[in-house]
């Protein structure tokens, strides 16, 4: 199985899968309707199937990197059902609409929009193959949504910790959590940052992160606060690990980890930054 690790380490994979992905999509998908019209005795062209599917396909990788960038930023995890479908319904319209003009504009550039012309040809397109459309979407997100529970470990739920130990003033140096009747200790020396989602944080280490039940004010106060930073109300950073900061024209800092990970911090959280830089 792919380690979600090397995607972010070698960033020309992604493109390379996604065309990959799309070009199975029409290579199949062509076939079976040709497949299904030629058995239904109806005049069919395996190329131009395959052609016409390929072109759907691609036309989708235009658009499969900021979808999954929405389906991260508003995740069914984050959201609950309810909220969830509230966002992606609208969302789902708008992509399906951009798809089919994608598919209409590369079709009509390579092979001409015959006797129509592009909008009625796009008028056409939209009433017989909207729904389609619509459905894919869907279909990204909840592989997306799929593919990161699998390389997410189970949710776990903390047992109740300390914030002191036994002296009173050290900060915890490991996460006891409770996993499938284990408890596990997770090194905070491991942890790269801390991302907050409600009522749940995201542990974010070198090879995995782990759904954690607890709040942000919390963990800030659990952690070493000359090892780690908060640098906005929903992430805190481990400190060894920024490599670069830049100021943007609004005053807000851009911060590059290790891992290739970019964070934005906000000017509410610029002091904690800056304590770092003079420290």
């Amino acid at each position: 199985m792919l380690d979600p690790t090397i995607i972010r380490k070698h960033k020309f994979l992604l493109p390379l899968m996604i065309i990959a992905v799309w070009t199975a999509f029409g290579l199949f998908f062509g076939t079976q309707n040709y497949i299904r019209d030629a058995y239904a005795g109806k005049g069919a062209s395996l190329p131009g199937y395959i052609t016409s599917w390929l072109l759907c396909g691609y036309s989708w990788a235009v658009l499969t990197v900021p979808v999954i960038r929405i389906a991260r930023r508003f995740s069914l995890d984050r959201l609950g059902w309810g909220r969830f479908f509230l966002m992606h319904l609208p969302t789902a319209v708008v992509f399906a609409l951009a798809q089919l003009a994608i598919y209409v504009a590369i079709a009509g550039l390579l092979f001409g929009t015959r006797e129509r012309g592009v909008w009625d040809f796009y008028k056409f397109i939209v009433i017989n193959e909207f729904q389609s459309s619509f459905l894919v979407y869907f279909v990204i997100v909840s592989a997306l949504t799929a593919l990161d529970r699998l390389f997410t470990e189970q949710t776990v739920h903390p047992i109740s910790l300390p914030e002191q130990d036994a002296n009173g003033n050290s900060p915890v140096r490991r996460l006891p959590v409770k996993d499938n009747g284990r408890i596990l200790l997770i090194d905070t020396g491991n942890i790269d940052w801390i991302e907050s989602y409600g009522n749940y944080v995201f542990l974010h280490t070198p090879d995995r992160r782990i759904i954690h039940r607890d709040t942000m004010a919390a963990m800030e106060r659990k952690l070493d606060p000359h090892v780690f930073v908060r640098i906005r109300r929903s992430a805190i950073v481990r400190i060894d690990q920024i490599i670069e900061l830049r100021l943007g024209v609004n005053g807000e800092y851009e911060i590059s980890l290790r891992s290739g990970q970019i964070l934005a911090a906000t000017r509410r959280y610029r002091k904690n930054l800056e304590n770092v830089i003079k420290s």
